[in-house]
């Protein structure tokens, strides 16, 4: 099969990160999309009849944006189709500093980085001449300018013998509004145009792992993507002035005792060796409450981000339990041991209360008890008073408060539940034959890369360490999730929303296909020149032919 050419890559990976499409915000990201839709149809007029392109609006995105496909078609009719993915938002570039909108000029940025401070890999990559730095350099827009540039040429190929379906996407580094806005349309032009899809590959970069003494630094390819939790605590304390301590509870120390026990928590690693998944890891710990008061305080929360393979929602919701029960234990008895020195002293205290824990799906049932039936119009309005702007965890976390007060629930008490987004884990369990077809060309590419390349820097992983898109292209695992995490996740069917009612049973197999680089998201987030320009393409070319 033909490859993209080099100078095409580089060309529209340039042009696609000078659109500063920052998630969230709606203008540039629809920029971004139109170009890309550009660019299809472009090749559309070239090939009538081969190439469809569609830009539809995200279902039930607020901000309208646009998700994009293209479809084009093999050279010898065939319902055999292969998904080439990727998103085209990016994170913010606040970390660049003073060079925070050149971080969105390829070649600009790279020069202005000449003479900064850098650890010692990112200079020596600088000074090679090898690397491209900037803003969407390696996650994700030069795997979206492989995609292009290959179908371009693809489109003049007579040995293609499998359908391309692109499809990309905005918001994957917030909520995945765009995948799952637009998995609808997938299933409709899937249907419409009688497509079988036997794999996805998104154009997720290589990311270089950092070596240790042991184990050398690689690029990873690999056929699963890691699920994504994000279990919460509420701590509702009791009220109390400072120079009363004792006749109160603190939701601070509550919360504090929880983040202890479950930052790191060994319980719920998964995987090993090159395929061990990073700890539950606190993403926010805070106090609520409205300015200064001398009174302890009575709500505090954290979330955390937790990394699952064959962990399902239930086992997390229960180690979260687990987990408030420990730390409400712990706190107790930090105030037991406080009252008995303080009663050792002559003074006279209260006992100290109990701690409820419950689950978010307890409290959300208890709170339409005592509501009654005017409930969901009291949801809807409290939901209409919150700021549009308002980060959706946040958001999320005031609905438990609210319902907190609905309720009427006792203090001291911890509610446990999970925040959006909800990201189902992707496994290669070999089980169907487009499975296990994947997987042996994923082996035999992976092989031929390590040639290619010249090292043997390049191996094959059974599951990304980071979240994708791609969990969402397993639609019963994605099902099962969603009945699992919707009773106890805050914002359920408000701020966040899984597409449950799609029909089929569609389990797509997934990889990587994409260019390498490093430090996504960081201020010196680049793409490695050589490897994504020359090899990329060709392993690209060589895994649909191998598809075919």
């Amino acid at each position: 099969m033909k490859t993209a050419q080099p100078s095409r890559i580089l060309e529209l990976t340039k042009e696609l990160c000078a659109i500063p499409s920052v998630s969230g915000s709606a203008e540039e990201e629809n920029r971004c999309s139109d170009f890309i839709a550009e660019c299809l149809r472009r090749l559309a007029e070239k090939h009538p009849g081969r190439v469809k392109v569609f830009e539809p609006v995200c279902e039930r995105d607020p901000l309208e944006r646009r998700a994009v496909f293209g479809l084009l078609r093999a050279a010898v009719p065939t319902d055999k189709t292969v998904v080439l993915t990727g998103h085209f938002d990016v994170v913010d570039t606040q970390n660049c500093g003073d060079k925070a909108q050149t971080a969105f000029d390829l070649e600009r940025y790279t020069e202005a980085l000449r003479g900064q401070p850098l650890d010692e890999i990112a200079r020596q990559d600088l000074e090679s001449g090898n690397w491209l730095f900037g803003r969407g350099s390696m996650d994700m827009k030069a795997g979206l300018a492989l995609f292009l540039a290959s179908m371009e040429v693809w489109a003049d190929d007579p040995t293609l013998a499998v359908n391309i379906l692109f499809w990309a996407v905005p918001d994957e580094e917030a909520n995945s509004a765009g995948m799952i806005g637009s998995l609808r349309t997938f299933l409709h032009i899937c249907e419409e145009e009688h497509l079988k899809v036997v794999a996805a590959l998104t154009g997720e970069p290589c990311f270089w792992t950092a070596g240790t003494k042991t184990v050398p630094a690689v690029r990873p390819y690999y056929t699963g993507t890691t699920g994504k939790l994000m279990p919460f605590f509420y701590a509702f304390g009791k009220s109390a002035h400072i120079g009363n301590y004792l006749h109160g509870f603190s939701s601070a120390l509550l919360i504090s005792e929880v983040v202890c026990l479950a930052e790191a928590d060994t319980a719920l690693y998964e995987g090993s060796g090159l395929d061990l998944l990073a700890p539950p890891a606190c993403l926010n710990m805070q106090v609520h409450r409205n300015g200064y008061s001398v009174t302890v305080p009575e709500e505090a929360s954290a979330y955390f981000n937790v990394l699952t393979a064959s962990k399902k929602p239930a086992d997390i919701l229960r180690w979260a339990q687990m987990t408030a029960a420990r730390a409400a234990a712990q706190a107790r008895s930090k105030l037991m041991r406080a009252l008995l020195f303080a009663e050792d002293k002559g003074a006279d205290f209260p006992d100290i209360d109990e701690v409820n824990v419950v689950t978010f799906g307890m409290l959300q049932r208890m709170a339409r008890q005592k509501t009654g039936e005017s409930f969901e119009e009291k949801r809807d309005h409290f939901y209409r008073s919150l700021p549009k702007d308002l980060d959706i965890r946040e958001a999320a976390l005031k609905e438990c408060s609210w319902l907190f007060l609905q309720a009427q629930m006792p203090r001291p008490t911890i509610v446990v539940g999970f925040l959006p987004p909800y990201y189902p884990a992707r496994l290669n369990r070999r089980e169907s034959p487009e499975e296990q077809k994947l997987r042996k060309v994923m082996e035999e590419v992976t092989e031929q890369a390590k040639v290619l390349s010249k090292n043997e820097a390049v191996r094959l992983h059974e599951v990304f360490g980071g979240i994708t898109d791609l969990s969402f292209l397993g639609f019963e695992e994605m099902r099962e999730g969603a009945k699992q995490v919707g009773e106890n996740m805050a914002g359920w069917n408000k701020l966040f929303y899984l597409p449950t009612d799609l029909p089929g049973a569609l389990d797509i197999p997934i990889a990587n296909m994409g260019p390498a680089g490093r430090d996504a998201h960081k201020s010196t987030e680049r793409l490695e020149l050589d490897y994504s320009l020359q090899i990329a393409p060709k392993l690209l070319a060589e895994t649909i032919q191998k598809l075919s």
